[in-house]
């Protein structure tokens, strides 16, 4: 983005790229779109399409949902006659729609979107990712038969290719959307695929995250004790594969799973034991931020006595146990 437009100071695209380096966004975007307009003079449309597209990204990255939105279609107004823009028009033009939650022009647009990917020849884990992107969209505006179509249309395009290892990736994600719209019976039925299995017996952070998603059905199902149990082998995974963002994770449910039990006591230890390994992972003070605002939680739940004996207890028992 180095270009100068009329001989003369620095270009729109260079103090584009200026901003973007001290960190300020709404200049940048202000700067591209200007950059683009400065492209489109010159007759250079490709140029002025990926000005559009990157002051786009960047201003739905700030939620300026309307500006985002503006720019998004004058991609495709700066190069008409390109694939490309059009294609990354309507891209930017669904991730808007999906940000603000308006659900029915966020799939219309990826509907497009594939339309035009068609004639693009993009490679198979692009094309993945668009349908990907599509297929959640389905789900969350209740279509969910599309959804789980397009789901497994990406992994069939996986197939094959070097990409073949995102495969149970991609299945754990259609489950997890499965979970989050209610179709729970999709995602178990996505879980127990082969690909899945196998693939998580030799991954211990895949394993983790199925094991999660197992804990929350269980949790759907009212089945606290199963939770846990899932819930559990989940942070011993995460463990093993050093993910202490999923260890987190496994420990808030492995917290949840116990405290609707009636076990307060397991609850508080699991995250305090969560605290003292996340400290040893990242240091005290990342394991504080990630874990006190969960047992802050449980404190405005239980109330600030109940909490507080709780504490108390756990603290007292651990002496013990030290000696």
């Amino acid at each position: 983005m180095s270009r100068r437009h009329g001989g003369s100071g620095l270009s729109s695209a260079h103090r584009a790229q200026a901003a973007l380096v001290r960190g300020d966004w709404p200049t940048a975007a202000r700067h591209l779109r200007a950059a683009a307009r400065q492209a489109l003079s010159q007759g250079d449309r490709a140029h002025a399409a990926q000005c559009e597209q990157m002051a786009a990204s960047l201003l739905r990255a700030l939620g300026s949902t309307e500006e985002a939105r503006v720019a998004a279609r004058h991609i495709a107004r700066r190069d008409p006659h390109s694939g490309v823009a059009r294609f990354a028009s309507q891209v930017e033009l669904a991730e808007t729609a999906m940000g603000a939650g308006e659900l029915a022009p966020a799939v219309a647009a990826w509907q497009a979107a594939t339309q035009e990917m068609h004639g693009l020849k993009l490679p198979p884990w692009a094309q993945a990712t668009v349908l990907r992107r599509q297929a959640r969209a389905m789900a969350l505006a209740g279509w969910a038969e599309d959804a789980w179509s397009r789901f497994d249309q990406a992994t069939a395009l996986c197939e094959g290719t070097d990409h073949v290892p995102d495969v149970p990736w991609i299945d754990l994600e259609q489950a997890r959307t499965a979970l989050e719209v209610g179709a729970f019976e999709r995602a178990r039925t996505v879980l127990d695929r082969v690909a899945v299995v196998r693939a998580a017996a030799a991954d211990p952070h895949l394993s983790a995250e199925c094991a999660m998603l197992q804990a929350e059905l269980a949790l759907a199902a009212g089945d606290a004790e199963a939770a846990c149990r899932s819930a559990r082998s989940a942070r011993a995974a995460a463990l093993e594969a050093v993910a202490p963002v999923c260890f987190l994770a496994a420990s808030a449910l492995m917290a949840r799973a116990a405290d609707q039990t009636g076990d307060r006591q397991e609850a508080y230890r699991v995250l305090a034991t969560a605290w003292v390994t996340l400290g040893d992972l990242l240091g005290e003070p990342v394991a504080q931020s990630w874990v006190n605002p969960l047992l802050s939680l449980y404190r405005v739940a239980w109330g600030t006595a109940a909490f507080d004996a709780v504490k108390a207890g756990h603290d007292q028992r651990r002496r013990a146990t030290l000696g």
